[in-house]
């Protein structure tokens, strides 16, 4: 890992990026993505996020340099630091913790902003829908292994390279993808691992361009239905997608006093979730990094509205988490590695294909139906394909879009974190297992 932000190396590459440049770099990609999004106004009909946009354009340009002169940039996005990891790590310490990505304590820091906004009030709407849609997403699951067995065998490849591309690396993301792979190769899957983050890239990918994009079509499609719908009505706001990353920065610097105290909060929900994540995995449960915290700051805002307290605003706590999810997302959106993408075997994107325009169409018809037809039906068809494709990341931006474009989506942003996020990675394992079994 290069010293410093940037520095030269002698193997042929001309710039070596460092985690901390990483992080500074992602800055810029936010506000170009904005600025492209707000002149291209097809852009900003499909509600793609501001990041994604930046992001994929900066990493299609890494691309092409990979292609064209090999070694002129290398990515390090891992890092060491211990008071820049400090709350996310289970001691009390500020010591050197194991290499982790860079983003680990944005993605955190965002799903504990969405657990501290989770209030009982709004948990008791949750109710029936949160199981709908537990029991779709599971459903989901289990059509992604199976179809992407089809497709490999109807392909002359092993099923286990259907399963590899299917559920594994889409609903499980990279991190499932990362954990089975050996399984998968002893099963007979050469290259699992390789298939795997390939297959896990390609989703984030696909994952960001068409959730806002199929969320803003139901959106319409809700309107079209309303005399059915039981959501609200929102109304489409005026307001441009783009430059909205400058406006939630100066809003926390303006409120700096309350800025501060809620980030110390934060700061707390995600040390004491880190031991409770640590704890639950002990037991043999999965139990994702961020979820802890999540619960944390979950029990923190409860108590503290039924103590009445009045110290708490959602707004301060929008802004962090909008900050923290723009910053993510442009982080990992550069370091993606396309050529992963790219060097994949032609069976395997075949796969990928079918995997996207199937889960695509199941959202735009059966899973936008059974939550109910209404607006908040879409935002929650939109965060399904973000992270029925591997990204939570990809699935809470493209709700935000939507919901700054709409109108708030209270229950959407309360049961999709917690399906897609926790409660549907314990189905996804077993489904995982049973397929390794099957066809081993």
């Amino acid at each position: 890992m290069p010293s410093t932000p940037f520095a030269a190396v002698a193997d042929g590459a001309v710039l070596s990026v460092g985690p901390w440049a990483l992080l500074l770099l992602a800055l810029p990609i936010i506000l170009l993505g904005e600025a492209i999004t707000a002149r291209l106004g097809w852009l900003r009909r499909a509600n793609i996020p501001a990041a994604v946009v930046g992001g994929l354009l900066v990493a299609l340009i890494l691309l092409g340099l990979h292609e064209t002169r090999p070694g002129t940039v290398e990515l390090n996005g891992n890092t060491t630091h211990g008071l820049w990891l400090w709350a996310t790590t289970p001691t009390w310490g500020i010591a050197d913790a194991r290499p982790t990505d860079v983003e680990r304590p944005l993605l955190i820091l965002f799903f504990t902003c969405v657990g501290l906004n989770a209030s009982w009030a709004v948990a008791r709407r949750g109710g029936w829908p949160l199981v709908i849609l537990l029991g779709l997403s599971i459903g989901v699951a289990a059509f992604q292994a199976a179809v992407g067995a089809a497709t490999a065998a109807a392909l002359g490849e092993s099923p286990l390279l259907g399963v590899m591309s299917g559920n594994v690396a889409l609903m499980g993301g990279f991190g499932t993808a990362a954990g089975f792979a050996p399984e998968f190769e002893k099963a007979g899957l050469t290259g699992a691992a390789t298939l795997g983050v390939a297959a896990a890239a390609f989703g984030v990918v696909a994952g960001g361009i068409l959730a806002g994009w199929i969320g803003g079509l139901l959106v319409a499609k809700a309107r079209r239905t309303a005399p059915t719908s039981t959501g609200s009505a929102p109304t489409v706001s005026a307001e441009d997608t783009g430059t909205r990353f400058l406006a939630e920065v100066h809003a926390l610097w303006v409120h700096g006093r309350a800025t501060l105290i809620h980030l110390a909060v934060l700061i707390g929900c995600m040390k004491l979730g880190a031991f409770l994540s640590v704890y639950v995995q002990g037991l043999g449960l999965t139990f994702p990094v961020y979820m802890g915290s999540m619960v944390v700051a979950a029990v923190v805002r409860n108590a503290h509205d039924l103590g009445r307290g009045a110290w708490l605003s959602t707004d301060r706590t929008d802004a962090i988490g909008a900050v923290a999810l723009a910053w993510l997302l442009a982080v990992v959106m550069v370091d993606l590695q396309l050529a992963r993408i790219l060097y994949a075997a032609g069976p395997l994107l075949v796969v990928l294909v079918v995997q996207v325009a199937l889960l695509a169409l199941l959202a735009y018809t059966l899973i936008f139906r059974w939550m109910g037809r209404d607006y908040e039906a879409a935002v929650i068809s939109a965060g399904m394909i973000g992270f029925g494709l591997g990204a939570m990341s990809n699935a809470m931006a493209s709700m935000r879009v939507l919901a700054a474009r709409y109108g708030a989506a209270p229950k959407a942003f309360l049961i999709v974190p917690i399906v897609g996020a926790f409660l549907v990675d314990f189905a996804n394992a077993l489904i995982t297992t049973t397929a390794l079994n099957l066809f081993k």
